[in-house]
Order: structure tokens, then sequence, then C-alpha cells
């Protein structure tokens, strides 16, 4: 069936369409060991998708392991459009999508059967290659493999995720996967081979002129890659057939202009965005020296990368020259000559391994600014002014301009002149950050986690806790926490304590007495690596400068009936946590404390219908409730109970599974609400 428009709301609902057909070649399925990924075609409306499936079984691995060529995928599936990101600076992957016209991500719910077709020559005869080499290439030990994979088809192994955070730690990354640098070396070594072999230059010209689309799709298509490949391809053609060739400038201009055509969202890319600023650059300091046109490149680059990755290695300015270099004169023949001689590939493959133990050691000195995220209107200043200091009238003005736009944006994210409230959409968990105003204290309570039921996590992928929380802290140009309260031992919770910690530094972490001696969180520490005498173990007779504390009233196992009650007063708002405590305990707390009265209540576990008793809402008298849970959780949270009795009392509530993220900014005298999703 045909979905109508209808069934697409803003709230990027699924439909369910069956015997759908997609289709794609072998080479684009990224197969792991419980799922399978791949952009496809719709060929009934002919839009571009991204699937995934889940396996059944490993018959259902190995057979997809087995296809080859072009395939036509006949399914069941849930059809949607792209999420909105949930929580401020998250990753947005609609965006991304987007910037690869691809409208809709496709959940396949059963394979009836896969088809073998062909689409034309062209396309057909370069996946077949791409699927060769692909197979070829996973038979080489691991760094060649990875950096083969990664160069020649623009494939990233969850297995090189490891060195790929190293290189773009080291503000390096647009040297290997964003520039398309890699078809330059292609060309130069073609040169030299027909200069060995005496081959006329229009001969080789002429190879790449037919090649070049063909490689296109080889290398894997993206858009720096495709930006890299036109721009070569325009220069060769306009030497054939113009009495002078086109001028690298007006290549670049021309394949700006198609593909802008093309790919209208492009520059959501942080990919295609650096490779056509940087291309841009190198054009107009080609009389440059090295170490000037270097200057140039990294300048221009900085407020890129700080609008993306928020830190800056002082490293950087010097390493790119170097590792510039390495690259061309290391890294791109070794993984060719590795690739191409079986007899080399051992000493090919140490030489590599010998590159990454120089990426780590570099990475791991102490050399990364903390900068927060540039915001867009200042990049785009700061850029400008990078281009009119060419001009050489002013140039200290200019200069001075720019380092007060760098000045202003870091006072203006590290001191921020109102407190925040920020419950992050962590899904079926619970994560509260407390932001202090001019950053006079931050405070996280729980870290969000996930059971997995089972299934594998890639260990080299982030979790969801670096991708939001640890995301979000970086961007606001925060490593550190000075307090993290962990409300019980429940995974949802502290789940992701240890990942996060790989990214923030927590000073002291609070947890109900008793749970600090359970082996369980013991071992969750020891990932941690954090020091004992930071474990502060507390009971309500405990209170400090962030939370007077309410329960747990004695030690106990850190479990939802032990969990740590927190209070705190924010200007002239009042604020209560409960973790999952349950209703039994809730009502011993009011019983405990009868004056307590709050403004706004985070709902204990999740809006579960065994928390929030009507007694204690009553006695607390909350103006807003803020309720975390996950969007069409197995718990079905929050229950229907629950949001009977806040709507009983007028009561208004937020769900993060339909706001987002919720941030509450507290003056003096108001606070403002704000949710995500509905900016």
């Amino acid at each position: 069936m045909i979905p109508t428009i209808r069934n697409l709301t803003r709230h990027f609902e699924s439909y369910r369409v069956e015997n759908h057909v997609y289709q794609t070649y072998a080479d684009q399925l990224k197969i792991s060991d419980e799922m399978v990924s791949f952009e496809a075609i719709d060929r009934t409306q002919n839009k571009h998708v991204k699937a995934t499936y889940f396996f059944k079984n490993n018959q259902e691995r190995e057979m997809l392991n087995r296809q080859k060529g072009c395939l036509l995928f006949n399914v069941d599936a849930d059809v949607k459009l792209p999420d909105q990101p949930p929580n401020e600076n998250q990753f947005d992957y609609r965006r991304f999508l987007q910037s690869r016209k691809i409208n809709q991500i496709v959940q396949i719910a059963k394979i009836h059967r896969i088809d073998s077709s062909h689409s034309n020559f062209g396309n057909d005869f370069s996946h077949q290659i791409r699927m060769r080499m692909l197979q070829s290439l996973n038979r080489l030990p691991s760094a060649l493999k990875d950096y083969a994979k990664a160069l020649i088809l623009g494939i990233i192994d969850d297995d090189f995720q490891a060195t790929i955070e190293q290189i773009r730690k080291l503000g390096l990354v647009y040297l290997f996967c964003l520039s398309g640098m890699h078809v330059f070396f292609i060309r130069k070594y073609l040169m030299m081979i027909g200069t060995f072999f005496k081959i006329p230059i229009e001969g080789i010209d002429l190879i790449l002129l037919v090649g070049f689309p063909f490689y296109l799709i080889i290398g894997g298509g993206s858009l720096s890659l495709s930006r890299a490949i036109w721009m070569a391809w325009l220069a060769i053609l306009s030497r054939f057939i113009l009495k002078r060739g086109l001028s690298g400038i007006e290549c670049w201009s021309i394949v700006l202009i198609g593909s802008l055509f093309r790919f209208p969202l492009m520059f959501f890319s942080l990919g295609a965005l650096l490779s056509y600023l940087m291309t841009f650059i190198l054009l107009l300091a080609n009389n440059d020296s090295a170490f000037k046109m270097n200057f140039k490149l990294n300048n221009f680059s900085i407020p890129l990368i700080l609008n993306s990755t928020y830190q800056w290695n002082v490293l950087t300015s010097g390493l790119a020259f170097a590792v510039g270099w390495i690259f061309e004169k290391i890294i791109f023949p070794i993984t060719l000559l590795g690739s191409l001689v079986p007899g080399i590939k051992n000493i090919c493959n140490q030489l590599l391994l010998l590159v990454n133990q120089g990426f780590a050691f570099l990475a791991a000195i102490p050399a990364t600014i903390t900068f927060g995220k540039l915001p867009v209107t200042v990049g785009v200043l700061i850029v400008l002014m990078m281009f009119l200091i060419e001009n050489h009238r002013h140039r200290f003005v200019k200069w001075v301009i720019i380092g007060m736009l760098y000045l202003g944006s870091w006072f203006w994210i590290s001191f921020p002149f109102k407190s925040k409230v920020i419950y992050f959409d962590i899904g079926q968990g619970d994560a509260t950050l407390i932001q202090k105003a001019f950053q006079h204290r931050v405070v996280l309570i729980d870290t969000g986690g996930k059971l997995n039921y089972g299934r594998k996590r890639p260990s080299n992928r982030p979790t969801a806790g670096q991708r939001m929380i640890a995301n979000y802290l970086l961007s606001k140009g925060l490593t550190v926490v000075d307090g993290l309260y962990l409300t019980h031992q429940d995974t949802d919770h502290i789940g992701y304590m240890a990942s996060i910690g790989k990214q923030i530094r927590y000073n002291k972490i609070y947890v109900p007495a008793g749970m600090e001696k359970l082996e369980s969180f013991q071992q969750k520490l020891n990932q941690l690596n954090q020091p004992p005498q930071k474990i502060i173990p507390v009971t309500d007779q405990v209170s400090n400068q962030d939370f007077k504390i309410l329960h747990p009233f004695e030690e106990g196992k850190g479990t939802n009936q032990d969990s740590m009650v927190l209070y705190q007063k924010i200007g002239n708002y009042r604020f209560l946590f409960t973790g999952d405590l349950d209703q039994a305990g809730e009502l011993k707390v009011i019983d405990r404390y009868p004056d307590l009265r709050v403004d706004v209540l985070k709902a204990g576990h999740h809006g579960s219908k065994t928390s929030s008793s009507p007694q204690f809402i009553d006695q607390i008298t909350p103006k807003l409730a803020i309720i975390s849970a996950g969007r069409n959780n197995r718990y079905h949270h929050p229950n229907q109970e629950t949001l009977q009795a806040f709507n009983e009392r007028a009561i208004p509530f937020l769900n993060t599974a339909k706001s987002g993220m919720i941030q509450i900014e507290i003056s003096d005298s108001k606070i403002n609400v704000t949710e995500e999703l509905k900016r």
C-alpha cells in the first residue's frame, strides 16, 4: 500500500508498508552481529531511505553476507521521517540525512524475499568492483584493513572508530576523511607511473577522465569525495576541449553550484562544509609558503570545529603540516602498497600500527581546550574577517576584532547569567543537570542508562550518555561536574556513568548509604577509575551546599525503596527530585517533613503508578511536574493513574517523551520553561 501525506504528522508518526520494494547494492549493506543497515531507494516513491533490520537468527545474517550485485528487498516495514534531535546541541541526524537527500527512516519488520536486479551498466559495474574490493580488503590485517577501507572505499568500521576519535581530538580529521585529498594523490601517483613507463600525460588524463566517475561510486560517494573528483574531472576535461583549461576557482565554483542544485542542504554536513571551505582557501593561497598556507587553513577551520565539536587542540596548528606530510609520504602509499602487494601486507600493517600509536600518544597529551559551542553567527563573522585580512589594510584591527569575537563568545558560554535546571531526554531513564548562574556550581542527578536485553552494543560507539549528556556539557564549555548524585542503583539511572566519565570528570559522587558496598556498583566504579575517597554515602542526616537530602533515613542496598530524595531552592523556586522512590517511601518523607512544599516536582519512577501518591502530591502542592520517560517504552510510563492525579489537581506536567529536553531557566522573579521539541 502507498501511504498518504496524512500519515506524516509533525510528530513523525510511523506508518506500515507491506510487500514494499527497496533497491540497494550488496556493498551498501553494513552488517553487524545483530543487525543490518543500508541506504536504499524506495522503488514505489523513488525516495532515498535509510533502512535497518534486526536479525531473527544467524541464518539471516549469513544469507545477507552471501548477497551480490543489485538487490531488491521485498519487506514489511515501519516508515517514519527522521526525528528532530530531542536535546539541545545533540547531533542532528535528521539534517545529516537530509544533506544526503535521505527523507525517510525504514525499520524493516519482515523480509519476504531478496531478488537480484539490475540498475544500469555504470552503477552495476562500479558496485560489483566495490564489493570485490571490500571482500579483498576484509582479509587484510587489522590496521591495514581499517585504513584501506576508509581511504579507498570510504568505509569506517567500528574497529577504526577509536583511531578516528584520536585524529578528531587532534583537530586533524579533515585531513583524512573529509577533504577527499586522496584524489589528488591518486592522480599524482598515476602521473609518476606514467612518467616511469613513458605514458603521455594526455593518456593518464584520459584514463582519469573515464575512471573518476566510476571511482566516485567505488569510493563511497561522500560529498567531499564528490567535490574532489568532479573538480579534477572538470579540470582534465577542460584541457581536452578548451584552448586553456579551467582554473581551480572556476572548477570549484561550477562543482559547488552543481552540488547545491543536487544537494541543497549539503552544508549541514561538517564534512562537506570543511571540504569546500578548505579547498577554496588552498586555491586562494596557492602561491603562499607551506607554513603560511597551513596557518590559514587552521584559522579558517577553527570556527567550524568549535561549532561542531566544541574543542580545539593547541597541537593542531603544529601537527597539521607534519601530519599532512605523513599522510602523503607514509599513510596513503603504505595503504595502497599493502592492499595491492600481498607479500608486504604484514610489514605495512605494522607501520600503520606505529602510526596509530603515534596518534594515541599525541591525543593523550592534555592539550585540548574546551571552548563550548561557538554560535553560528559569530563563526560566520570570524570567517568573513579572515577573508578581509587578505587585504593588508588595518590587519591589526581585524585581528583584534577576531580576538574580541572569540573572547566575548567564551564569556557568554562559560558564565551564563541565570541558573538552569535541565531534564535530559535520555530515553527510558533519568538524568537532570543543575547549572548555577556563572557556572558557580554544576551538579548532575543520575546519568541515564539502557538495558540492552541481550543485544550487544558496539564498544567503540558512543553511548546515549555521551551523545546527549557529555555532548551538552562540552557544548557549554564544561568538563567537570562538581557533584554527581546517583539516586539508586538501577541501570536506567546510573548505566552511563562510566561512559560519560570518559569525557567529563566527576569531583564527587554521592550515593544513598549502603549502595557504595554493592559489588555491581564497585564494578561500575572500576570502569570509571574514580578515586574511592570521592564516593560519599549519604542519608537524610547529611546535607551539603547542593541539596537538603530528605531520604534515605538509614543505610540500605540502593534499591528503589532506598532512593535519594533531593530538595533545593534556586532563587525563589523550590525543586524536588525523588528518583524511583515508591509511594510508601513518599509518605514516610512527608511524615518526617510535614512542612515540605515544592514548586517543581520531578515525578518519581518515570510517572509510574508506584510513585506520586495522591497524599504526597496534596501535601507538597507542586506547581509543575516533570516526567522522564522513553517514547513507546515497554513499561507504558507514565501511567494514566499518575496523569489523572495531576489533572485532578490542575497540576500541569511535561513529559520528555513528548517535549524532549526540558529546560527551566530561573531568575528571582520568574521561571522560563523551554521544551526542545517545541522550539
